[in-house]
């Protein structure tokens, strides 16, 4: 498993946290862009659509009403007729003409299609009367009663530009006896970011507030969708259709402003977003190694087993010094208990030697002690020499003082042990010592190999005529020493 440094986890937490906390930033500016998008530009570019088409389609009723009550005006028809009252038919005519909101100027002809009463200025009857679009509409009327349509042709000089037109025949009782039509100027407000159409169903303009994107054929030409390019302006479009004769209201707002306030905040908040998180990048390691240097200091002393160093309380956190102080604590407890359970062995292992110091064989003394009686009749002088060698083994079993002895020194005992041990069993016991000279001087426990010895000796003597015992030590390394004790007793495998 791969193991984790706290520092880097921590930095990755860091910088993850970062990226988190700079999205939601993000989310939260995207959203606010969304809703100042909402409510300066569509609701307000909505909110106009609505008042122009409710003004446009409120105008055009009025005007269809009022027709159609027009032409049945006994003093507008009494006057057609051939009876007087001119000049109330005018008041009549310009009293409705003033009461709408939509401009319009009329014109009332007799049944020989002369202008009789008219709205415009002097001089453009005259104009008017030689209009060929004026018989067309006419002859419209005489077939449909009553119609309304888009001009799409000047049927005046420039300075008196209709753009729609109703039109109504006027009946009396042997048949028209004229006609009346109201011309709608174009009267379209202009505001500094909101652009005004209003056509027909197959965009045709009728009324505009501007000439952006009409063609020299009168049509409106925009991309469908609610944004419009064009060049290097930008649009937000809202259409509604009114119900009667499938008029279209447009309405663009500009959104460059926007577009730009767009544009430069994604890149500043891009860029701060990589500031922040280069920053954090730079700064988290210095943070991390101020905060965590206790804690670092603590990790140390844990792995460099350093348990002597100490802390200064004023430059660590309460936490540290408390796993500080808790690992202490256990450290101290673990080493009393080494120490104690050290004591404890070292006692059980003196104890142990001094067992087998005092354990010195006393059949084994019975029967040195037997020959010597024997020997100082036979030979005084060998007797001498065994009770010398007996002496010096009691000696040295009974020196209490070092555990541990050089190995010559505990050969020195074993040759002597030997020396006895055959002058009891004469040919039936021999045996050889093989030791590389330079580890006499090793240090093993005392009489660590006498019991070997002599359990060979007791366990073989009497159930072989020859019994050979091999004491053999090597080195395998500079702390490790094998002493092996073989025999050809019973246990002996040839």
């Amino acid at each position: 498993m791969e193991r984790r440094k706290i520092k880097d986890d921590i930095k990755r937490s860091f910088i993850k946290y970062a990226v988190v906390i700079i999205a939601i930033i993000l989310f939260v500016y995207l959203i606010s862009l969304y809703l100042i998008f909402n409510v300066s530009i569509v609701k307000p570019n909505q909110k106009i659509n609505e008042q122009v088409a409710a003004e446009i389609e409120a105008g055009f009723e009025e005007y269809r009403a009022g027709l159609s009550s027009l032409i049945k005006d006994e003093t507008i028809t009494s006057f057609l007729s051939g009876a007087s009252g001119g000049n109330e038919t005018n008041r009549i005519l310009y009293d409705f003409r003033n009461e709408q909101q939509m401009n319009a100027d009329f014109v009332l002809l007799n049944e020989e299609e002369e202008i009789v009463a008219t709205s415009y200025y002097d001089g453009i009857e005259q104009e008017l009367s030689q209009s060929i679009f004026m018989n067309e509409l006419v002859n419209k009327a005489n077939k449909n009663g009553m119609i309304e349509e888009r001009l799409n042709k000047r049927i005046m000089d420039v300075n008196h530009d209709a753009s729609y037109v109703f039109t109504a025949a006027i009946p009396g009782s042997d048949g028209t006896i004229g006609y009346l039509m109201f011309f709608l100027e174009n009267q379209l407000p202009s505001t500094n970011n909101q652009l005004l159409f209003v056509t027909d169903p197959f965009d045709n303009v009728i009324f505009y507030s501007h000439s952006f994107a009409l063609t020299t054929l009168g049509k409106l030409e925009l991309e469908k969708g609610h944004f419009i390019q064009s060049d290097t302006d930008y649009f937000y479009k809202t259409r509604t259709t009114i119900s009667e004769n499938d008029i279209q209201v447009i309405t663009l707002t500009s959104i460059n402003s926007y577009r730009l306030l767009l544009f430069y905040g994604l890149l500043t908040m891009v860029v701060s977003s990589l500031v922040m998180i280069l920053v954090v990048w730079i700064v988290t390691p210095k943070i991390l190694k101020k905060s965590l240097q206790p804690f670092d200091a603590l990790v140390t002393m844990i792995s460099t087993k350093n348990h002597n160093q100490h802390f200064q309380k004023e430059h660590i956190f309460d936490e540290v010094q408390t796993i500080y102080e808790e690992y202490t604590s256990k450290i101290n407890e673990i080493q009393f208990l080494v120490d104690q359970n050290q004591e404890i062995m070292e006692k059980r292992r003196l104890s142990e030697m001094k067992h087998l110091e005092a354990k010195f064989n006393p059949h084994f003394l019975f029967n040195v002690l037997e020959m010597i009686k024997y020997e100082t009749l036979a030979d005084p002088e060998n007797a001498s020499d065994m009770i010398v060698k007996t002496a010096k083994l009691m000696r040295y079993n009974a020196n209490f003082g070092d555990t541990t002895v050089p190995l010559k020194k505990d050969l020195s005992y074993l040759e002597d042990y030997f020396s006895l041990q055959k002058m009891r069993y004469g040919k039936r016991l021999n045996y050889s010592i093989q030791i590389e000279p330079y580890v006499y001087e090793a240090h093993i426990p005392k009489l660590m190999i006498q019991p070997l010895i002599e359990n060979a000796i007791k366990h073989n003597i009497n159930e072989t005529h020859y019994l050979l015992v091999e004491l053999t030590i090597e080195v395998l390394d500079e702390t490790l020493m094998l002493i092996q004790v073989k025999d050809n007793g019973l246990g002996y495998v040839a």
